[in-house]
């Protein structure tokens, strides 16, 4: 699928490569844009464009879930809703080999190297689609750099890249904790939402840089909780979706 398309000259033409579903409600978007053009920072978004053939196009901002690339491919993780046109379109409608239209990556939420020797990452729900980007190219390029991802989600197969998880997991920087926040009786590591307990029990580094994501109230939340747990709001770091 391609149509023709005035946009912006920040935006610039993708091809869907792959699409796979990876829970029941998150499918996975492999894309190729020119490498000339595309660039993106670890734990930016984008804005993606689907023209339509009659009609506004539809348009959804997207973190990109995958590792700071120089060859032009990216990977969005993509939760189905159907109140949103755009996502709606890519989970029921789109193929792969189609064209959409993507912008760099965008937004002051990343981390590189040089940043700090230490990150914590903090995520609820699909709100760790950013999270997973840095944690990515924490291990695929910077092995000076500890990070520690705090991850909760409502239920057990919500749970974005768990095989993926267990593996980084293993590396000498990396710890993962997992918090699933109803219960389930095969489900045997920590239960409830991500709380000043949970926090304290994972003896992390104070002097680190503090990234968090999620729904409105999480980042709320979790503003209250660093805050009152005496990180400074520079070490703050926190992406809105609203």
């Amino acid at each position: 699928m391609t149509h023709a398309v005035e946009l912006p000259e920040h935006f610039m033409p993708a091809r869907i490569e792959a699409i796979e579903s990876v829970t029941p409600l998150i499918k996975v978007f492999t894309l190729s844009a020119d490498p000339a053009r595309f660039s993106s920072k670890a734990g930016q978004w984008l804005d993606l464009v689907i023209p339509q053939p009659a009609g506004k196009p539809f348009i959804g901002g997207y973190s990109v879930v995958s590792a700071p690339r120089d060859d032009g491919r990216l990977q969005l993780a993509i939760k189905y809703a159907d109140h949103h046109h755009a996502t709606h379109y890519l989970h029921t409608t789109a193929r792969e080999g189609d064209t959409v239209y993507i912008t760099p990556g965008q937004g002051s939420f990343f981390f590189e190297p040089g940043m700090a020797r230490n990150v914590v990452l903090l995520g609820a729900g699909i709100g760790v689609t950013p999270l997973f980007s840095i944690l990515r190219a924490v291990n695929a390029g910077m092995p000076d750099v500890y990070a520690h991802l705090v991850y909760s989600v409502a239920h057990q197969d919500e749970m974005l890249f768990p095989d993926e998880l267990a593996h980084l997991a293993k590396a000498g920087n990396i710890d993962v904790t997992l918090t699933v926040t109803r219960e389930a009786e095969d489900w045997l590591g920590h239960t409830g939402r991500i709380s000043h307990e949970l926090l304290e029990s994972l003896n992390l580094p104070r002097d680190a840089l503090f990234y968090f994501c999620g729904s409105r109230e999480f980042i709320e939340d979790m503003a209250t909780l660093l805050a009152e747990w005496g990180i400074p709001e520079t070490q703050l770091k926190y992406e809105k979706w609203w």
